[in-house]
């Protein structure tokens, strides 16, 4: 879960999951209860005038009410923020979890105001750029942008601590992911991103200007990524790495406090924010509102997460079956809301295409065919209250509108298509394609399931087990990654290595796109691309890629993009696409500003979010 602002204005780590036993939960959740009784927050909006009812936000982006001249408290939620990370480094991270705490910490030239529509606003740029012509972006800094400052940083980092972030710091950020002879070179998964610059220039403390060797559609898009975060060198090792907690000096609007693997994410109001007074509606009060965001995480026990929702240990969470998130719901309808949104990842498969038995097109084309997705989504995501639980998706989320293909279209392809006349067809061509690739003998799919969320071993682990045997007569041996995604990340860099040794030929695992049709698209299908764990090397996708980074009208472009997911789904096959999961969580009413967004990576939107203390369920928290 992470938390989006309704704003108008527009040490690499192998170790594996700490694991916190169910007593340990219970003990933190009585501390936390008996710290929540001592502490007295106040000073909020006594004149806010909260809702008699639930209020249920089909649409994350419903804006709630704001605190005026006000402040404080600390909001407590149960997620995934603390999973266990592939690196602290926010240029080296392939994805999940920790984008979210990277979001909070770190700033960006741009930053997306709205995801699913791609708009971009202006976040440490004062403006968006000047353009006097189609490769040059002339960046002018907003005032008073300061690097955190507390005792701890200036004990580490003296140098960063504390200091203006200036023109120069941009200019390392991008052209440190552009050094091919760093010890890191292949961990800048952006890198072809970046690689579209022909020069980078300071021309004053405030001012950088950046001009690309080609007009490129989506350049300011790889401005505003996920991952484009600004950092000071001096947090950065010999080695190219950031290692340490103490080196998470950002500008962002949080500063971390702790962050403990499988335990619990801290953050810290920034109270020199360069942000602080861009409050809408003439707001008095500095954001951040609240001096502190405890992310615990998920047990992903349903019982133990309601009753530590109940007794208000934490403030909103999710649930493992949506029966119980509906049952919780329906049970406190005065004082709950729910948040919900179509997510921006989406769960699939990966193939290493240059090893054995997946250098075979038509063996990659049979497991396609022979996994049954509606069957995967009723089994791993069931319907809450009669509504879908979970999507089909193609190469990119359905949430993503503006790229991705049509459910009705995707639902009626081979592969995906559930009645029965369809479903039989893609089974008797699954086996067919099976036959020919094999030669009747029997063959091993060694596949490597992500551990995290408990629903992939829980779940999938079996069904797809089953539904590979029993349509292909394959023999499934199947792995768990414990850290979650970790070790399976390690190992698709050792796929782009070539390695023979500790790659994964075959994963399960949630991917993350992004926003843009390149996030999508080019980073993950291009040849020699850091993503392109597969291998996959195909001059008609190339050719396809480079033109959609060249094409400026947007309908165009989609064009293209839809190009690409047909070539990619009927010939390709080097990543099996299944589902996207319909996201959801229960928030005490009086968290507000509180709400969902597609995917990690936005935990700066916790600026706008308070506590309110006038409901009734407040008082007995």
């Amino acid at each position: 879960m992470t938390l989006p602002r309704p704003n108008p204005r527009s040490a690499r780590s192998h170790a594996v999951l700490h694991r916190v036993s169910r007593r340990g939960f219970l003990a933190a959740s009585a501390a936390i209860s008996a710290a929540a009784a001592g502490v007295a927050i106040v000073g909020y909006n006594a004149k806010a005038k909260p809702p008699k009812r639930s209020v249920v936000l089909s649409d994350s982006a419903t804006p709630s009410a704001s605190p005026v001249g006000t402040r404080g408290g600390s909001l407590r939620v149960y997620n995934f923020d603390a999973m266990p990370y592939d690196t602290l480094d926010p240029h080296q991270t392939q994805m999940g979890a920790i984008a979210n705490m990277h979001s909070a910490v770190f700033s960006k030239l741009l930053r997306y105001d709205d995801e699913r529509a791609g708009s971009i606003v202006p976040d440490l740029a004062a403006s968006m750029p000047e353009q006097p012509d189609r490769t040059t972006y002339i960046f002018r800094l907003r005032d008073g942008i300061t690097f955190h400052d507390t005792p701890k940083y200036r004990k580490a980092y003296p140098r960063s601590a504390g200091r203006p972030l200036t023109a120069d710091d941009v200019k390392y950020s991008i052209e440190r992911q552009l050094n091919k002879n760093s010890p890191q070179g292949r961990r800048f998964f952006r890198r072809g991103n970046w690689d579209v610059i022909d020069k980078v220039e300071s021309r004053d403390a405030r001012t950088i200007v950046i001009t690309t060797k080609s007009p490129v559609a989506p350049f300011l898009d790889f401005l505003a990524g996920r991952h484009a975060f600004i950092v000071p060198a001096d947090i950065v090792t010999r080695t190219d790495t950031l290692a340490t907690d103490a080196a998470m000096i950002g500008s962002g609007p949080f500063m971390l406090d702790s962050f403990e693997q499988g335990v619990a994410v801290r953050l810290r109001r920034n109270p020199q924010w360069f942000a602080r007074d861009d409050n809408p509606g003439g707001i008095g009060a500095a954001r951040p509102f609240l001096d502190e965001y405890v992310a615990y995480y998920s047990p992903q026990e349903d019982t133990f997460q309601r009753a530590a929702f109940q007794r208000r240990v934490v403030d909103a969470t999710g649930f493992t079956d949506p029966a119980v998130l509906d049952t919780e719901r329906k049970t406190n309808l005065a004082d709950i809301a729910l948040d919900e949104t179509a997510a921006g990842g989406i769960l699939a498969s990966r193939f290493l295409l240059d090893r054995k038995p997946f250098d075979d097109d038509r063996l990659r084309r049979a497991i396609h065919l022979a996994i049954d997705r509606a069957a995967l989504i009723d089994l791993m995501y069931p319907p809450m209250d009669g509504r879908p639980s979970a999507q089909l998706s193609g190469p990119i989320a359905p949430v993503m509108g503006r790229w991705a293909i049509a459910n009705d279209e995707l639902a009626r392809r081979a592969g995906y298509r559930s009645d029965p006349a369809g479903r039989a067809e893609d089974i008797a061509a699954a086996k067919q394609l099976w036959a020919a690739a094999t030669g009747g003998a029997v063959t091993e799919l060694r596949i490597t399931f992500a551990g995290i969320p408990k629903t992939i071993p829980d779940r999938a682990v079996a069904a797809i087990t089953r539904q590979l045997g029993d349509v292909l007569g394959a023999k499934v041996s199947p792995s768990t990654d414990p850290t979650g995604q970790v070790l399976i990340g390690a190992a698709m860099v050792r796929n782009t290595e070539g390695a023979t040794e500790g790659v994964a030929p075959f994963t399960f695992t949630f991917e993350d796109g992004g926003v843009d049709l390149d996030d999508w698209l080019y980073s993950q299908f291009r040849s020699g691309q850091p993503m392109n764990s597969y291998r996959l090397q195909d001059q008609q996708i190339d050719a396809l890629l480079d033109k959609s980074r060249a094409e400026f009208n947007a309908d165009a472009r989609r064009k293209i993009g839809l190009d690409i997911q047909d070539y990619l789904l009927a010939k390709a096959n080097a990543r099996l696409d299944y589902c996207a999961p319909l996201q959801r969580q229960l928030r005490w009413g009086y968290a507000r500003n509180v709400a969902l967004p597609v995917w990690y990576g936005h935990n700066d939107t916790l600026a706008d979010a308070w506590l309110d203390t006038s409901p009734p369920a407040w008082r007995t928290r």
